[in-house]
């Protein structure tokens, strides 16, 4: 409800270190997490040091999709809503009328231009049920003496909020004063 980004990464599917299917109990696990919420799950050993670890990525992305697919998108938008705090903030209201557009229209996509990421990771809080296409548009300054380039830590950071694609465009200058 807050906004900031969950990681779910405890040995989810520690079978698969030496067997190529999890337990049942791993992959209620894997599907429970999604269901509450989580925003990333990641995998430890099953991944660095197991027998499969390709098989255990394939199998945990296979577990989240259905998951994702049995949520019930309107309702979670109902509940952030309610939880989230009045008055809004003006880019919190853009955020949450976006995903209520996008919702009501059954866009396929939501595209956000963002230049630190904030933006776009405010739309992933209110958990559309299609993708957010994060447009990070660094930023070039300069001084009249030296140019400098914002880096891409904005979408490498979004990875991890849930439906984020984070896409790096390219620069524009900005004379500063």
């Amino acid at each position: 409800l807050a906004g900031k980004p969950v990681v779910t990464a405890t040995q989810m599917l520690e079978s698969m270190i030496k067997s190529p299917r999890p337990t049942r109990a791993e992959a209620t696990d894997v599907a429970n997490a999604v269901l509450d919420g989580t925003d990333c799950v990641m995998l430890s050993g099953e991944s660095a040091a197991g027998a499969y670890p390709e098989i255990a990525v394939k199998v945990m992305a296979k577990i989240c999709i259905e998951a994702e697919s049995s949520l019930d998108y309107n309702t979670i938008f109902k509940e952030m809503i309610r939880a989230t705090p009045l008055p809004m903030s003006p880019l919190e209201s853009l955020a949450s009328s976006a995903v209520r557009t996008a919702n009501k229209a059954r866009a396929k996509l939501i595209i956000v231009l963002t230049r630190g990421g904030s933006t776009a990771n405010l739309v992933a809080k209110y958990r559309p049920a299609v993708p957010i296409l994060s447009v990070v548009v660094p930023v070039m300054t300069t001084d009249s003496f030296d140019w400098a380039c914002s880096d891409e830590s904005p979408a490498r950071h979004s990875l991890i909020y849930r439906g984020l694609i984070p896409m790096l465009a390219e620069g524009s200058a900005k004379a500063t004063d």
